[in-house]
């Protein structure tokens, strides 16, 4: 396996580049990042800011795309308190959704916003779900049109000029770019989204187009016709998962309780709306790629220095890729298959990195035989100290603006 030389990033992620030293995208936009001039970015989104305003003619300023985790909280009190805008909330929600995802949007709307959720039918997503899973090994890939295309529809019905997403993951997490690093009304060309067109889940006799609207992800035309932007928030404001999660923790966020080592990750506010995309996905991707969330997050802790590249490597080794077998069984009783179709569809999807000593798996030359990595009892002290690093005074404060 070859990992990027500055954090503990595969080459094996779709999308990634590594300079001639080895360095990956993410890790030069990191370090470029701290010498932008944040101050006049922050300009560039007032003016923004205050063209939607003007240009509006709907009671809300501007849309923006909620799940209620993490970086929703932040965001939402950042565009009314910080730049006077009215925004409109918009979720889609999953027909797998967490109960916990469901208290963190209601959270999220006791701060005085309004919201509109979109569910698309469950017997379709359902459907939608299970071929993800049985032809891509993703179990949300089908889910992920929708996620970005609801908001804009929105947008473009209530005639709302602005519409806002978090952070470009072409940039933050190195992901291949196809446009400007501010434009969202391109990311159906990014990593993520691949270009594909919601005609990809037609099925005979099980899913129609009339079934797929929710799923469509506006056209070139519809763009022109609406004149309005879509905007990825991190571009103009230094963008911070860590202070974010802070923040909408302060401000009434709950996290998942459940042991680190059952939902493969060393953070407890990540993915909160759904186990299926959250923690199963990991595993699943983990499978095919040769890492996890745990690596994902370990990343951006390396690169703000919270923890070092060994230290990450251990996380990678301990957490990657758990997954508690009562999040299996609860997917398999969702979309109607037999556990031994689940892992026989795993089997499937295993990348080249892994090889089999007996009855166990191993990833060929993982990060942490490549580093001085701690020893496993280590795991806590690791955990205890990024905890640590979030206690600070509380108050509200906006972080992560400037």
């Amino acid at each position: 396996m070859k990992y990027c030389q500055r954090c503990i990033m595969p080459a094996t992620r779709p999308g990634l580049r590594l300079n001639a030293e080895g360095i990956c995208a993410a890790c030069l936009w990191y370090e470029q990042k701290k010498t932008l001039n944040w101050q006049e970015k922050h300009k560039e989104f007032q003016d923004l800011a205050q063209w939607a305003k003007a240009t509006s003619r709907s009671p809300w300023d501007c849309v923006l795309g909620v799940s209620g985790g993490k970086d929703s909280t932040w965001q939402a009190i950042v565009l009314r308190e910080q730049f006077n805008l009215n925004p409109l909330l918009v979720q889609f929600a999953s027909s797998d959704g967490t109960e916990l995802g469901r208290y963190n949007i209601e959270n999220l709307v006791k701060l005085d916003f309004d919201l509109i959720t979109i569910q698309p039918n469950p017997q379709i997503a359902q459907k939608l779900s299970k071929r993800s899973f049985l032809e891509y090994g993703n179990i949300h890939k089908y889910a992920e049109l929708a996620l970005f295309s609801a908001p804009f529809r929105v947008a473009i019905d209530y005639d709302i000029p602005l519409v806002f997403f978090g952070e470009n993951p072409a940039l933050e997490a190195g992901d291949q770019n196809s446009g400007e690093g501010f434009d969202a009304t391109k990311i159906i060309n990014n990593n993520t989204l691949g270009g594909q067109s919601y005609r990809m889940w037609l099925e005979k006799d099980e899913v129609e187009e009339k079934d797929l609207q929710l799923y469509r992800f506006p056209t070139e035309d519809e763009f022109h016709r609406w004149q309005g932007k879509g905007i990825f928030m991190g571009y103009y404001l230094n963008w911070s998962g860590w202070e974010n999660g802070i923040f909408a923790i302060e401000h009434g966020m709950k996290c998942i309780e459940a042991d680190y080592k059952d939902i493969g990750i060393h953070y407890k506010h990540n993915s909160l709306d759904s186990d299926n995309g959250g923690i199963v996905n990991s595993m699943l991707k983990q499978t095919k790629l040769g890492f996890g969330n745990a690596t994902e997050f370990a990343c951006y802790d390396i690169r703000a220095g919270r923890i070092s590249r060994e230290e990450g490597a251990l996380l990678a080794k301990l957490l990657d890729g758990k997954c508690h077998p009562r999040y299996i069984s609860a997917y398999c009783d969702w979309i109607n298959i037999s556990e031994n179709l689940f892992w026989e569809t795993v089997k499937k999807f295993r990348g080249p990195m892994w090889r089999q000593e007996g009855a166990a798996w191993i990833i060929t030359d993982p990060i942490w035989k490549q580093v001085n990595c701690p020893e496993d009892k280590y795991l806590e002290t690791i955990i205890h100290k990024l905890d640590t690093q979030k206690k600070r005074t509380q108050d509200d404060s906006l972080v992560g603006i400037v």
